[in-house]
């Protein structure tokens, strides 16, 4: 591919299944779509503190903080859905990785929580959060180009991603929580905990407990890493999707040698993890028995150490060659109902597979 223009969709379709890595993003609020582009392929960064390299390109980075984040570095820097023909000749092939993922059943997932809620009764912790993959049929992995760009117009509000990471595999998602904004000295952040459908019920106390947790967090890491004038914002509700979440924002100043340690702090929140962190992580290994990978992780575009912003890998999934698991999970605590939070998860993964379901024409629940 030389010269000329070309389109987003038919650049994506020329190097998805290759040795080159590319993300193409749409941040919240816009509408063009931006994509950062490597021959090279992601690489190992050493620690998430370390993503403000002096490069410019996009990190994503996995749930389990013992394992490295990747990097891609903004080799070709594109905007827009039209543009001139970067010249990126075929590269050597690089296939989707083999599915190695089992779904539980309802059964099988809800005793799993009976025995997390019974583990939180005893004292092992306080908050864990237990997700499920969820299998769906899915023709071939080239649909998440159409699905990409499905997902802009579903959800405006939301970080919207398509990312082919060779060796790694295809993700994309819509993520409506921000995990750390960068803009000079100004950080913002929110947390984003508690669940309910639209509907009109009020918000549980085991809901308003789960955010609070979650604020509390937020609050003690951004002290912890130097931050200055912490402001926080009254607590309201963001829609994301069919579900709604407990939403308050933070705003804070910090120094530029105390981002990439803010940035590690912040991850995983309990809102991914549960409370305390430790605790929660022993109890999700021994529950899940699945590879999270990069759901619940992070990822966004880094710039400079001066503008970079971050999102939690939520309402995502990962993309096979004839299937695809979209990842949905939910805080378990004393108060929790096993069959609510299996319907909770049912609710999160509706973000994913109404967006499927239009550019498939087919219902998977």
């Amino acid at each position: 591919m030389n010269g000329g223009s070309i389109t987003l969709k038919a650049l994506q379709q020329h190097l998805l299944g290759t040795q080159t890595a590319f993300v193409s993003y749409r941040l919240p609020g816009e509408t063009t779509p931006e994509s950062i582009i490597s021959t090279k392929g992601f690489y190992e960064i050493p620690h998430i503190r370390e993503v403000f390299n002096g490069k410019s390109g996009f990190i994503i980075s996995p749930f389990l903080k013992s394992l490295p984040p990747l990097f891609l570095d903004a080799e070709f820097t594109l905007s827009g859905t039209q543009f001139t023909d970067p010249g990126i000749g075929r590269q050597e092939a690089s296939p989707v990785p083999e599915c190695r993922i089992t779904a539980p059943g309802k059964e099988e997932y809800i005793e799993k929580l009976r025995q997390v809620i019974s583990g939180i009764n005893s004292g092992r912790a306080d908050k864990a959060v237990i997700s499920r993959p969820i299998e769906i049929p899915f023709r071939e992995a080239g649909l998440s180009i159409p699905l990409f760009e499905q997902l802009c117009i579903d959800y405006p509000s939301a970080f919207v991603y398509l990312a082919w990471i060779p060796g790694y595999g295809l993700w994309t998602g819509a993520s409506p929580e921000l995990l750390l904004r960068i803009e000079n000295e100004t950080v913002t952040t929110m947390a984003l905990a508690g669940t309910r459908d639209a509907g009109s019920r009020a918000w549980t106390s085991k809901e308003m407990d789960e955010h609070e947790w979650v604020c509390r967090h937020i609050e003690e890491k951004l002290a912890a890493s130097g931050c200055n004038d912490v402001s926080r914002s009254e607590t309201g509700t963001i829609t994301a999707g069919m579900a709604v979440h407990l939403k308050t924002g933070f705003k804070a100043i910090i120094e530029d040698d105390n981002k990439g340690k803010l940035l590690e702090a912040l991850h995983p929140t309990p809102a991914v993890c549960g409370w305390p962190e430790i605790a929660a992580l022993d109890m999700i290994r021994n529950t899940e028995k699945y590879d999270r990978s990069f759901y619940t992780g992070f990822l966004g575009p880094v710039k400079s150490e001066k503008q970079a912003a971050f999102y939690v890998n939520l309402r995502c999934m990962q993309i096979f060659q004839d299937k695809a698991f979209v990842y949905a999970g939910g805080g378990i605590t004393a108060a929790s109902d096993p069959l609510a939070e299996w319907e909770e998860t049912v609710l999160k993964s509706q973000t994913m597979l109404t967006a499927i379901g239009k550019i498939q024409n087919l219902a998977y629940f």
